[in-house]
């Protein structure tokens, strides 16, 4: 596997990973973060916030002496289509047209406007559960152009959700039968929740984040009240998988940079009756490989779908 370089933008932070996989480890090469200057820029397709994205991303590879030219990126929020729906066990030439179908009932214009992927999950009554994700053509080519500005090669876009399940997978291969994991960013949460073992998977994004949790510049102890509309999109959203595969997740881990905040990890635990563990994934790494400066190993948290996207796998 070559050398490839990360690109996880935020809204508040781009986490950037060049890395690859060597004999069934995780091999960093360099890491870092810094703060995103156009944090509208997969929403508003501006050009100068283009000019100032690219010029900030290219100074910061520089810096970095980040010299893979081979990028992973990742979308998700605003702008991205999911989609769960079932069709009946046909035959597989056939699924593409069945998709198609769907899709056209649900986002105008169908699957012409997007770029998109699915996976074929498994369903009840002898029919396949599809989760279809999708993103705006218009805006997948506004991002990958910015992201060629700045001298990367965009080879895959993932999905956000996928790459965080990806990295967690990949560090716990002996995990429960249940994985659930909560990415909780500036402006978005995402949410997975998958049987472990090839079996069903739901992904969310929660338009709820660090950004509503904290309505001044005062950090306070979390409590329920704090994070009100994310108790109920959590809840909802298990029982909806409980009701998909009549299984429940023991331990939610929480990751993230917004994860940290004093009191959610506990609120969390208490609300929705789950364990709660924080989740920081490089802890995981092995220390032989690279020394972490502290100040990055204690973000660790930024970094999950970064990993992620490193780990990915390019046929």
């Amino acid at each position: 596997m070559r050398w490839q370089c990360a690109i996880d933008v935020g809204s508040y932070y781009i986490k950037v990973a060049e890395g690859k996989k060597k004999n069934g480890r995780l091999v960093i090469r360099r890491i870092g973060y810094f703060p995103n200057p156009a944090p509208n820029l997969k929403e508003g397709l501006i050009e100068r916030e283009q000019d100032i994205f690219a010029k900030a991303l290219k100074d910061f590879l520089n810096k970095h002496k980040i010299i893979s030219k081979q990028g992973i990126l990742s979308t998700g929020g605003a702008g991205t289509v999911i989609h769960y729906f079932e069709i009946p066990d046909i035959p597989k030439e056939e699924i593409e047209s069945a998709i198609q179908l769907e899709i056209m009932q649900v986002v105008p214009g169908g699957t012409r406007n997007l770029e998109y992927d699915y996976l074929l999950l498994p369903g009840k009554d002898n029919k396949k559960t599809v989760l279809f994700v999708g993103y705006y053509k218009e805006r997948c080519e506004f991002f990958t152009s910015t992201i060629q500005m700045a001298g990367i090669k965009p080879l895959i876009m993932d999905y956000d959700g996928l790459a965080l399940l990806n990295s967690f997978r990949f560090f716990h291969k002996k995990q429960e039968d249940i994985i659930s994991i909560l990415n909780i960013g500036h402006r978005t949460s995402n949410l997975v929740v998958t049987e472990n073992k090839s079996g069903f998977i739901l992904i969310r994004d929660i338009p709820f984040a660090g950004k509503n949790i904290i309505q001044t510049g005062e950090m306070k102890n979390i409590i329920s009240s704090d994070i009100s509309e994310l108790l109920v999109e959590l809840k909802t959203s298990m029982e909806y998988f409980r009701t998909k595969t009549e299984k429940s997740p023991h331990t939610l881990f929480i990751t993230g940079g917004c994860s940290l905040f004093p009191g959610l990890s506990e609120t969390l635990e208490r609300e929705i009756n789950i364990k709660t563990r924080i989740w920081n994934p490089l802890e995981e790494l092995d220390p032989k490989e690279i020394l972490l400066p502290v100040e990055i190993k204690n973000k660790g948290m930024l970094f999950a779908v970064s990993l992620g996207l490193v780990l990915r796998e390019i046929r």
